[in-house]
């Protein structure tokens, strides 16, 4: 039995022809050098190597003259302009990177800049208010409890630490005058019939000669004057109850000797035609008083409402002169 062969593609075509169908299979040559067929892209040939397509060196365009350059040059062989450096991929990506962080880190200092100088500018503030407002506020108001209660030494060493404060300078002045008050007041109630009814109206400190006080006045007056010793002479309209139990009201002269303010007298008016003519001792002080007051200056300033209110708490008599 006679076996009958399949018939394949090769039998209608030779392999040259298949590669070339269509295009579909690389087209075949022949080396020029060997005669051998190799394909149409073989650079070179696989038989005797002869190369067939000789590889070009690599080359860059220059963007001014738009001539060829060898790869490596770093600048245009035919204008001289140079080529700009071409970064890896990789060294490109950390450039990016280490311009995006240093992009961050210059807004984030854009952000914090602002908000350090805002937080110093209001600790600043702080401080500022807490010195010239706060402290002066607390340490004035703590001076005038001090002052209620009597403690006028106290009181005198606060309010010079915040001189200048508002009323302070004023308060200062006056609580010089107002210690030598109350050492009037002390004297004084030692001659009352009822001490605790001791009333203060008014109280007026004198020195030094007026203005218009002529040198032959002054030289009648200085035995007078000389009373007083280095301290002004004090003049107080006050009140209390007599004898009887009724009020009554007068002036009183205070001189200072020996180093404290002493009682001299009071008279019960300023007028010397309402005082008996027999009072001589009245008619002396009245006389001394109007003397004082038509020929010296009127100095000192006190706070009358706190001169009371130490008066009626009784927390005067461990206050001494203030300087």
């Amino acid at each position: 039995m006679t076996m009958v062969r399949k018939m394949t593609i090769m039998d209608l075509y030779s392999t040259k022809d298949l590669l070339e169908i269509g295009g579909i299979i690389m087209a075949m040559i022949k080396c020029p050098e060997c005669g051998q067929e190799i394909s149409n892209k073989a650079k070179k040939c696989v038989h005797c190597g002869n190369v067939i397509i000789e590889e070009k060196a690599d080359i860059k365009i220059c963007n001014e003259c738009g001539k060829e350059n060898p790869i490596d040059v770093t600048e245009c062989v035919h204008c001289g302009c140079p080529f700009e450096e071409e970064k890896e991929p990789n060294k490109i990506i950390e450039e990016s990177v280490t311009v995006k962080e240093k992009n961050t880190k210059k807004n984030q200092k854009k952000i914090i800049i602002p908000i350090v100088a805002t937080v110093v500018v209001i600790v600043i503030g702080f401080i500022v208010y807490n010195v010239k407002i706060v402290k002066p506020k607390n340490t004035y108001n703590e001076a005038v409890e001090l002052l209620e209660k009597g403690k006028y030494e106290d009181a005198n060493k606060l309010l010079h630490d915040i001189s200048g404060y508002e009323d302070v300078d004023t308060i200062l002045e006056q609580i010089k005058w107002e210690s030598r008050v109350y050492e009037c007041i002390t004297n004084i109630r030692q001659y009352l019939k009822n001490p605790d009814s001791l009333q203060v109206y008014e109280v007026v400190f004198y020195d030094g000669y007026k203005a218009d006080v002529d040198e032959t006045k002054k030289t009648a007056m200085e035995d007078l004057v000389k009373l007083a010793g280095d301290e002004p002479i004090c003049v107080m309209h006050r009140g209390g109850q007599n004898g009887f139990g009724g009020n009554t009201t007068g002036y009183s002269l205070f001189l200072y000797s020996d180093g404290v303010y002493k009682y001299m007298g009071s008279c019960d008016s300023l007028n010397e035609d309402d005082i008996d003519e027999d009072d001589k001792e009245e008619l002396a002080i009245c006389g001394l008083i109007n003397l004082y007051k038509d020929n010296l200056e009127q100095v000192g300033n006190v706070d009358l409402s706190r001169i009371k209110t130490i008066i009626k708490n009784d927390s005067y008599s461990t206050i001494k002169i203030i300087e």
